[in-house]
């Protein structure tokens, strides 16, 4: 452990703190001695969790010192003392009046595990508790097998009232077992539960009287009924909301419903299978009554239920709805429930015989035909705390929206119901009840009386919408720097595709085919770049599936997978698990020929949160487009509305524009923090739409990726960035060896990535080596004979190494660096020579063959402006030539012209010859250089494009043979061409990085 000292507070840290490490801590103890709010902002990797749990306990301890000292001594002056817990140094007594709790809410219960496990790499050994619900802790073989969440509850309430469940009550007997001590996780607590036999619900009830720290998902701390049912008091407490990038969108959640004319129809069902039940047990006549417990519910108050909802329901479909949906006054459900009288003063009673009902139905046989219309008399019960309990202020934060939606022709059962009271209709009236101000969440927990308010996340940019948007003061911010040095992050914005067609994915430019192709092409190029795992994030489930099954068609996908095993993350919670250990095993055991896999998933879904994607898992994130909330979302736009009003007479409040483009820079830069994930890891951010090139949105993004930004217009440079920053660090992890610790950190170091790597090497030595034998028969003297030789050197001393496009830019900055032929820029005027055959020249000894050094003064090149020496393979194919420059064998190798025989005038003359005799010897050089597999691949694409004349598909699929490893032949196939197609494929050539 490390001793430092921040603010006269002093904290053992596991390691020697950064300075954003430090600068972090500053922050959460400035705020715990002014006793105020702050929001901070530190990149995942940065070690946030723990300097917020060191620094929050230290200081906890530094007050509960000072008041064991005031309580000995009478309030000595100790130097420092009163200034490390914020009270000066004349602070009285009272001052320190009772110890802080710490309440630390995560969005889900697998983050608050990696808080906890956090937690027990310090020195800190607090009193934990942490909170969950029966779905997860019950341990009761009857209740756990109950389907239904508000049955299990109710089963569980019963058998407690009863004691009729054992892990209950062994739990008041052993829960002073030192086992539970320790510093324990959910899986931990369970596992202990079970093998003492005790309730690990009802156990962590228990140690929550004592506990200084409480961990709880976030929307159980907001919800105050959930406080209230488990005991929770946040009046002095310290509340700290890690992850909270998506807090507003909770709070606002949490204090709006929605209710439909159906849910009103369920409750009549339940009405009735509740009386059903009744009459069944014969608990409901006259005879039984006299003797019957008060608190039991009786025949005639579910009777009294049963009329309400029907008089309900009435007034409810009474709602007149313009076309498909309109906003209505904020009282109107307010003043419907008021006309069948219920109001603050019936509420209880109704409240009571809803919860009696619920308790019938809950251990009622016909459970399982009441389904998942049972949970509606509950959130009944929540729609009248919600409505009942507002005052006038809080009201106008409300917008009322009421619209029609087709109904099922099945009942509330399930099927037809000919004879049900309700009314089934053909369209059901549902009324939303939107909260669009998440400060009354906020401003209910400063009238409980909490001691501080901090927000924390590894992505909260832009900062300055919370104060206006929770209606609470955060005068302590920080935005934090990144641990990792530049050389760990490459952040690219490419505007244009790899055809030069703009990238724009604007409503109207989604469906363009022209842009959605040009999006998977210039995809299946960069994949070729990157190792091991890519995530592709779009703006939204549709623009996801409508661009897949586009390029499904188009054989992109095909393509794609090829390359990487592909995976599209599912809308199911359930689905994404496995989704996410296949991707995980593709990763790490790639299929033979993939590179690793690839996860296409949407902004604001489960990838872009929660998932760990470290090290090899997301080597690379790419963002398609700006993922703004839908305008025609009548929420969206009401919401809009709402801000734009309220900016009125709040000047300071944000705009609707300004909310509008916030959540799309919220949901961008969450994706974004997919990609570093500790000090060690490294990897590329490509944003592959124009508008991040905009100043407006690059300054939206995180801070720690603004000054590694670069602008693309040419997909060629974007390439060349991409390809040296993944052979940096191909190489700085080949060289690393397995011996390296990371010393600083307690996540991954890397070890599975070099593991990655290896396997990578390994493909790419095994190819070389297969090929050797083939590349070996071509070696021969060649002399004077004007002849396209194949783009490959050899020599008797030396084996030519074949090169990806990775390991070809391995010495891109060194002086005498050359790239290997086939990544070469290919000209017509050579006067090298070389000493190999061509398959020609294997079959006439005699023929002598001709190659030139490129001229330097050379204009004419439709291609290429690279001026190093290269092999020339085939004729210069421009307006003023398309033919072979042949002499006889007897002639002299020089620069002048020589008078060519007669019958080579005539096959001058005659173009269509020519370019069949091009052909011919492009057609030898490929078979030269490509092994038999690859060539029958070659001959099906030319026959493809000789009868369907499709210029955009050969350069597809030339492009997928030829690209990385004979990168150099893609020129000459030129030749095969119809005039029409050639300035296409001009085009696509240019776009080509060769250095």
């Amino acid at each position: 452990m490390t001793h430092v000292t921040i603010r006269n507070v002093d904290i053992e840290f596991p390691f020697t703190p950064y300075k954003c490490q430090e600068d972090y801590m500053s922050h959460v103890i400035k705020a715990l001695q002014l006793k105020q709010n702050a929001i901070l902002e530190s990149p995942t990797g940065t070690g946030k969790t723990l300097c917020l749990l060191c620094s929050v306990l230290a200081w906890r301890l530094t007050y509960i010192a000072k008041r064991q000292l005031d309580a000995i001594s009478g309030n000595p002056s100790v130097s420092g003392l009163n200034e490390a817990v914020g009270h000066g140094k004349d602070a009285p007594i009272e001052a320190f009046a009772a110890i802080p709790k710490i309440i630390y809410a995560s969005r889900t219960h697998s983050q608050i595990s990696q808080v906890v496990n956090e937690l027990k790499n310090t020195i800190y050994e607090p009193k934990v508790s942490v909170i969950g619900s029966r779905e997860q802790l019950c341990l009761h073989p009857k209740v756990m097998n109950i389907e239904n969440s508000m049955a299990k509850i109710h089963t569980c309430r019963s058998k407690v009232k009863e004691r009729s469940c054992v892990h209950y009550t062994n739990v008041e007997k052993k829960i002073q077992d030192s086992a539970f001590d320790a510093i324990l996780d959910i899986e931990e607590l369970i596992a202990i539960s079970k093998d003492k036999t005790m309730c690990p619900y009802y156990s962590t009830r228990e140690l929550l009287r004592n506990a200084d720290v409480i961990f709880m998902p976030y929307n159980y701390l907001i919800d105050s009924k959930t406080r209230r049912n488990q005991g929770i008091s946040l009046e002095n407490s310290i509340v700290i909301f890690d992850e909270a990038h998506n807090i507003e969108k909770v709070c606002e959640e949490s204090y709006s419903f929605e209710i439909t004319s159906t849910d009103i129809a369920n409750c009549i069902e339940n009405c009735q299978l509740t009386l059903q039940k009744i009459l069944d047990d014969g608990s409901g006549d006259d005879a039984s009554r006299a003797g019957q417990d008060p608190t039991e519910l009786t025949k005639d108050d579910v009777l009294t239920m049963k009329a309400i909802f029907l008089a309900l329901e009435r007034e409810f479909n009474k709602i007149e709805v313009k076309g498909e949906g309109n906003t209505i006054e904020k009282s109107t459900f307010r003043d419907l429930l008021a006309s069948i009288k219920i109001n603050l003063e019936t509420k209880g009673l109704i409240t009571e015989v809803l919860q009696k009902m619920e308790a019938v139905l809950s251990v009622s046989t016909s459970n399982k035909i009441v389904g998942n219309t049972f949970v509606v008399l509950n959130n009944f019960m929540q729609i009248l705390d919600l409505t009942l309990a507002q005052d006038e202020s809080s009201q106008s934060t409300y917008v009322c929206y009421v619209s029609k939606e087709k109904a099922d022709k099945k009942g509330p059962k399930g099927r037809m119901d000919k004879n049900a009271e309700s009314v089934v209709a053909r369209y059901v009236t549902k009324l939303s009840y939107w909260c669009f101000s998440p400060g009354i969440a906020m401003q209910d927990f400063i009238r409980q009386g909490v001691y501080s308010i901090i927000l924390t996340s590894g992505t909260l940019s832009p900062l300055n919408s919370f104060s206006s948007e929770l209606k609470i003061p955060f005068p302590i911010t920080l935005q934090n720097p990144h641990v990792i040095a530049p050389s760990q992050i490459s952040v690219q914005v490419l505007c244009n595709g790899y055809d030069g067609v703009e990238f724009l994915s604007t409503y109207k430019n989604r469906s363009n085919v022209s842009y959605i192709t040009s999006l998977g092409n210039t995809i299946i190029n960069l994949l070729r770049l990157i190792p091991s795992g890519v995530l592709v994030f779009f703006p939204s489930y549709v623009v996801m599936n409508t661009t897949i099954e586009s390029w499904q068609g188009s054989n992109i996908f095909t393509r794609i997978s090829k390359i990487k095993q592909c995976f599209i993350e599912p809308r199911s919670k359930n689905e994404m698990a496995s989704v996410m250990a296949e991707f995980d095993q593709k990763v790490k055991n790639p299929f033979e020929g993939t590179t690793g896999a690839i996860l296409f998933a949407v902004c604001r879904g489960k990838a872009s949160e929660g998932i760990d994607f470290a090290d090899m898992h997301g080597r690379a994130v790419i963002i398609t487009g700006l993922p703004f909330p839908p305008r025609v979302d009548p929420k969206v736009n009401s919401k809009m509305v709402f801000l734009n009003q309220q900016k009125k007479s709040v000047p300071d409040s944000l705009s609707g524009d300004e909310w509008y483009k916030q959540q799309s820079s919220r949901a961008v830069n969450q994706a974004v923090g997919r990609v570093i994930r500790h000090k060690d890891d490294f990897g590329a951010v490509i944003f592959m739409d124009k508008r991040f090139s905009f100043r407006s949105n690059m300054d939206e993004l995180p801070k720690w990726t603004r000054n590694f930004t670069k602008v693309h217009d040419k997909f060629g440079t974007c390439v060349k960035e991409l390809s040296q920053f993944f052979k940096l660090h191909a190489s700085q992890e080949m060289k690393k060896g397995d011996d390296t610790k990371d010393v600083n950190s307690t996540k991954p170091s890397g070890g599975r990535l070099r593991t990655k790597y290896q396997v990578f090497q390994q493909n790419e030595k095994s190819k070389i080596d297969s090929r050797n034998d083939e590349l070996e028969s071509l070696k021969i003297l060649a002399e004077n004979d004007e002849h396209t030789p194949p783009p490959i050197r050899l020599s008797q001393k030396s084996r030519r190494i074949e090169k990806s496009l990775i390991t070809s830019l391995n010495n891109v900055n060194s002086p005498n660096f050359t790239l290997s032929p086939e990544l070469s820029p290919i000209t017509s005027k050579s006067k090298v020579r070389h000493d190999f055959k061509t398959p020609e020249a294997l079959k006439n000894p005699r023929k002598r063959i001709k190659v030139v050094q490129r001229s330097t003064t050379v204009t004419d090149q439709p291609f290429s402006q690279d001026s190093r020496t290269t092999v020339k393979f085939m004729p210069q194919l421009n307006s003023a030539s398309t033919g072979c420059h042949n002499s006889k064998s007897g002639s002299q190798p020089d620069t002048k012209s020589k008078e060519p025989e007669p019958s080579q005038t005539a096959a001058a003359d005659n173009k269509k010859v020519e370019k069949e005799k091009s052909c011919k010897e492009y057609a030898a050089l490929i078979r030269s250089s490509l092994d038999p597999s690859e060539y029958e691949v070659f001959k099906s694409i030319v026959g493809i494009y000789r009868k369907d004349g499709d210029i955009q598909l050969l350069i597809n699929k030339i492009n997928d043979l030829l690209f990385v490893n004979h990168k150099g032949l893609l020129r000459g196939f030129r030749v095969f061409l119809n005039r029409k197609d050639k300035p296409t494929f001009d085009k696509y050539f240019n776009g080509l990085v060769f250095s």
